[in-house]
């Protein structure tokens, strides 16, 4: 059992099993790792991460671990999701106070808040909320130019702001492809940009381009999240190029 399920069981405080951090990361870490983790799951390793931040509050690293895990939650929540992304986010601010060179903090940051604005009513939304998801994932690039998904949540970004908020954007629509083919360099097995990359070479009228992407998320051999792959990603890719003309 894991520790900090005899912890809520009981109603013993962590620190009186002289449980370690370290344990407690090891713990989470190993729940993280399963092909595409389950929402209880993700809950628990979410809780394993805040336990393990308790008692060491200084160590950055604990603090990015619980903004990824939070942000994974907060995708698999539904109706939850706010909550989440806001833990997600509150997690990446303090590993970027701890250290603000970590560029996975960044774009940590970004992806919480982002996903929370996507969630919320228009009203309750800053219209900077781009220009600020910009400039953490420019600042993560500064310290990591191959972050693959502070690339693609960039050209994303990029791509779907609407007209009206463009003004607030450093960055254009034509550094669209440019950060996407980055990212698919930077990781080759990442299906999702892949697939986003061949949709915006469909729409660019790029047919060829988008065929080769489609297939490439077809053809892959160690996809990063594997079960999402075979669920999501794959089927997605073989729906795009039967969309497609024959060459």
């Amino acid at each position: 059992m894991l520790v900090v399920g005899a912890v809520w069981l009981t109603g013993t405080p962590a620190a009186a099993l002289a449980v370690t951090a370290s344990e407690l990361v090891a713990q989470a870490d190993t729940v993280m790792q399963a092909d595409d983790p389950s929402a209880a799951q993700l809950q628990r390793a979410v809780a394993l991460y805040q336990h393990a931040s308790g008692i060491e509050p200084g160590n950055p690293r604990i603090q990015v671990k619980l903004a990824d895990a939070a942000l994974d939650l907060g995708d698999a929540a539904g109706s939850e999701a706010l909550r989440w992304y806001a833990l997600g986010e509150a997690a990446a601010q303090r590993a970027i106070a701890l250290d603000p060179s970590d560029a996975h903090a960044h774009f940590l940051l970004a992806a919480n808040r982002g996903k929370a604005a996507r969630r919320r009513p228009i009203f309750e939304v800053s219209p900077r909320i781009v220009a600020q998801l910009e400039e953490h994932l420019m600042k993560a690039l500064e310290r990591d130019p191959r972050h693959p998904r502070a690339l693609h949540m960039l050209g994303m970004l990029l791509r779907d702001t609407p007209l009206i908020l463009r003004w607030t954007l450093k960055g254009s629509r034509h550094d669209v492809t440019r950060h996407l083919v980055a990212a698919t360099e930077a990781d080759p097995n990442y299906a999702q940009v892949r697939l986003d990359l061949a949709e915006h070479y469909k729409n660019q009228g790029l047919l060829s381009e988008a065929r080769t992407q489609a297939q490439a998320v077809i053809d892959m051999k160690q996809p990063g999240r594997p079960r999402r792959w075979r669920e999501q990603y794959r089927p997605a890719a073989e729906a795009l190029l039967e969309s497609l003309p024959p060459s």
